[in-house]
């Protein structure tokens, strides 16, 4: 009995022994063949913050439209360069190229943005964020709808050549995912640079018929009846431009931890722009019923980095500073408006304006 004991003890021991040997040997298995004896990847545990939604994948669709196949419509200056800033800094913040798509002028015809909304659709996830911006004109018809103005629009053919807002609510009812930010820099943007007044209503109807499980926030420029400024001086629209600033670090203040939220960025935008043109321009924000509106659970843009977007260096006696940022006190204004809700002049858009202000 006493012989048997020893013999159990024994062999459980040697179980151990080879059960050690064969994880020291797994763990320094050498690839056959690979020069200097490369060792056999270890597959890393998965992250626990990843399925807490804290490293949510990110998607990002920029379009920017300075120039117009139809030459009647006419041409914007800082619509590619507002597109390129918001591409940049989500590429800037880790967001993988293959995740990005940047569409300016040629690139941004009505197909290709249609395109890439459905390439979005198809491969974006439950738990990921979609960032879609927009830096063109805007329209309106008489029947009260509006479009997006594509580089291929024809000006006597809307319905068929620029980009309905039913087209982008259908696009949005399609991309099944957590949220969907919209970031919209065009004229009249309430309603969405204007050929006919759009249609206010418009936005507010794609906030109801988005997917239950999607929120959606949408900034738009300025509200129905103004315009949203082109300026020299900053090389965007006033409304990308403080946008930029916001992601770089001017709108983390609740709380100041590094990070930018929808909430943060679009308090920061809607206070920065009307200050900052004399109250000449008002962006605004929508958000769908079930957009999380405690701060635990607020929806994250972004880390702060970067310097924010270049100034184009304008003459200090127009207050701005040396390096390109406002003077403290100053107002950028548009020859010609009050100091109290000011609209710039239907003419403003001549290359003698320091604005260059889209159709009225």
């Amino acid at each position: 009995m006493r012989f048997r004991r020893w013999c159990c003890v024994i062999l459980i021991l040697a179980c151990f022994v080879v059960s050690a040997a064969a994880v020291r040997a797994a763990e320094n298995f050498v690839v056959p063949g690979a020069p200097g004896g490369l060792k056999k990847p270890v597959r890393p545990r998965p992250d626990p913050a990843a399925k807490a939604g804290e490293a949510a994948r990110r998607w990002v669709l920029a379009v920017g439209i300075c120039k117009f196949s139809d030459t009647r419509i006419p041409q914007l200056k800082y619509c590619v360069a507002d597109a390129r800033g918001v591409v940049n800094y989500f590429r800037a913040d880790g967001v993988p190229a293959e995740r990005t798509s940047l569409l300016v002028n040629e690139d941004a015809s009505r197909e290709s943005i249609v395109r890439a909304l459905n390439r979005v659709a198809g491969e974006i996830g439950p738990d990921d964020r979609f960032f879609f911006f927009y830096s063109s004109h805007g329209a309106g018809d008489a029947a009260g709808r509006t479009y997006f103005i594509t580089f291929d629009t024809v000006l006597d053919d809307l319905a068929a050549t620029a980009i309905p807002m039913s087209e982008l609510k259908k696009a949005v009812k399609g991309i099944n995912c957590r949220d969907v930010v919209l970031m919209i820099d065009t004229c009249h943007s309430g309603g969405a640079k204007a050929l006919e007044r759009p249609n206010e209503k418009a936005l507010d109807n794609l906030l109801r018929t988005a997917n239950r499980q999607t929120r959606v926030a949408i900034l738009t420029s300025s509200r129905t009846h103004e315009s949203s400024i082109e300026a020299e001086e900053l090389g965007h629209g006033a409304f990308t431009y403080y946008m930029l600033k916001g992601l770089a670090g001017e709108s983390d203040n609740f709380p100041r931890d590094g990070q930018v939220s929808v909430t943060e960025l679009f308090d920061y935008v809607m206070v920065a722009v009307p200050r900052a043109t004399d109250r000449a321009q008002h962006p605004s924000a929508k958000f769908s019923y079930n957009w999380p509106g405690k701060k635990a659970q607020a929806v994250r843009i972004g880390r702060v980095h970067g310097a924010g977007p270049p100034a184009a260096g304008p003459a200090p006696d127009r207050g701005y500073s040396p390096d390109g940022g406002l003077v403290p006190g100053t107002r950028l204004s548009a020859p010609g408006t009050g100091s109290e809700g000011g609209h710039p002049a239907a003419g403003a858009g001549s290359g003698s304006s320091r604005w260059h202000n889209v159709i009225e």
